[in-house]
């Protein structure tokens, strides 16, 4: 913070672009877009597309016009109903998952009790 305003600090220069060549398909480096182990959080966006879906509701609610007003409902629904698939898609892909590793689904034990 001390040379903020010394403007004879010198600048390190920055290392020279190698150009890239054009595809016309994908991108133009070899960098995957996604490593290999990591996966998509499909939870995260669907609870983005859900409270897309509440807001667009709310804003159908407070639009001046019927038209806004069915615009930003049907939208609300799009967006529920991408929601609601993305979180049934979670659901059933962790299901699958411990399916195929062979694992019981935990149920919890509570103790109920008894009448004699």
């Amino acid at each position: 913070m001390d040379n903020y305003f010394n403007f004879d600090v010198a600048i390190p220069e920055l290392p020279e672009r190698q150009p890239r060549a054009r595809r016309a398909h994908g991108s133009g480096g070899t960098r995957p877009e996604l490593a290999t182990g990591e996966p998509i959080d499909i939870y995260h966006w669907a609870a983005v597309a859900l409270v897309t879906a509440l807001m667009c509701a709310v804003l159908g609610y407070a639009a001046g016009t019927p038209a806004l007003a069915r615009a930003a409902n049907v939208t609300s629904l799009v967006f529920a109903a991408m929601g609601g698939a993305l979180m049934a898609s979670g659901v059933v892909r962790s299901l699958r998952a411990r399916f195929v590793a062979g694992e019981r689904l935990a149920v919890q034990r509570v103790s109920v009790a008894e009448t004699h």
